[in-house]
């Protein structure tokens, strides 16, 4: 266990040096630059020059060929020495360290990303357990047909309408934002559910809990239809198998037969893809963010782009990938759990 442990670190911290590479490129080839969009297009071209300068752009992307005595006075180099030192640099527009702004965001979109998972699991689990135990029924078909809405359904589309119907139309739920005007509480964990619980303030968890609603359930609309598929088809898989139909024949419940049985070796599947698209969510959910104003990794980025912030883009697509390859690490690791068989060298 501990070698593969060490063994997949070492594949990430490569994956990570390959990330930082990639997006260092694309960002830099990406139209515009950082000085014109900090000081507007109708800035002169000393002053852009001045900047480019001061923000160290003026200088080759990954070497400096140009000057072999100084053939790492170049940006990347610079960059990744930084980054080695622990130091993510800051945004060229706010001058806040990266690594505060990760910190002060992070919690907002793990509240969200819990949220919308918790959803898709609430959700897509029963539908997709009924579904097969219901093999050709209409409550398979409607399963099945909630599935590909939720699949095909543009997540930016579904927000709209979510946050149109029930907050503009009926009014139930709060349409943006993570806590009503004048209601604020200080931070512990920096979730605000938690932290209104943890305060004695339950009029904060309750409004909190009430501007969750709507992008939760956006945000968890496919992996809730993505869920509910594969836990259909792999216990389907899993229910055709002899050691099932061993169990029947000895007069057991169908309750027991179903979930001590058949549902957890059918969840092996299910939980790769719920690790997945768990570490999709928390490495930043753009769209949903932005669309209902949530302070979190998602709107900050896109902001970023928006902005051709290089250091908050390359900090935040960095830190995501290192978030998404932690969780898919314990994913593995929890195969273990549900299988005896596996076994890790």
């Amino acid at each position: 266990m501990g070698v593969f442990v060490l063994r997949r670190l070492w594949r990430t911290l490569l994956v990570l040096l390959g990330i930082s590479v990639v997006v260092f490129a694309f960002v830099r080839a990406l139209p515009g630059d950082p000085a014109t969009a900090i000081l507007g297009e109708r800035a002169n071209p000393e002053s852009v020059a001045r900047l480019t300068k001061q923000l160290g752009l003026d200088k080759p992307w990954f070497l400096n060929v140009q000057d072999p005595a100084h053939l790492f006075d170049a940006q990347y180099p610079r960059y990744l020495n930084k980054v080695l030192h622990g130091d993510l640099d800051k945004g060229q527009k706010s001058q806040i360290p990266v690594s505060d702004e990760l910190r002060n965001r992070f919690p907002a979109t793990i509240e969200l990303s819990l949220a919308a998972m918790f959803f898709a699991l609430i959700v897509g689990l029963p539908a997709g357990i009924l579904a097969a135990l219901r093999r050709n029924s209409a409550w398979d078909s409607l399963a099945t047909t909630i599935s590909l809405l939720g699949v095909s359904m543009p997540v930016f589309w579904l927000g709209l309408l979510l946050s149109y119907f029930f907050a503009v139309v009926l009014g139930w739920f709060p349409p943006s934002a993570r806590l009503s005007t004048g209601l604020d509480i200080q931070p512990v964990t920096g979730m605000y559910v938690l932290d209104g619980l943890l305060r004695g303030r339950l009029d904060v968890s309750l409004n909190a809990l009430q501007h969750l609603v709507l992008p939760a359930i956006t945000l968890g609309s496919i992996p809730m239809a993505i869920t509910a598929r594969i836990t259909r088809s792999s216990l389907l898989e899993v229910l055709g198998q002899d050691y099932v139909r061993t169990a029947k024949a000895k007069g057991l419940a169908p309750r027991i037969v179903t979930l001590k049985h058949a549902l957890r070796n059918a969840l092996l599947p299910v939980v790769t893809v719920i690790g997945l698209q768990t570490g999709l969510l928390l490495g930043g959910a753009v769209l949903t963010e932005t669309i209902f104003s949530w302070p979190g990794l998602g709107s900050w980025l896109y902001d970023a782009i928006s902005g051709r912030d290089y250091p908050v883009i390359q900090g935040g697509v960095i830190f995501a990938a290192l978030v998404v390859s932690v969780v898919n690490l314990l994913v593995d690791l929890s195969y273990a759990l549900l299988d005896p068989r596996i076994q890790y060298r």
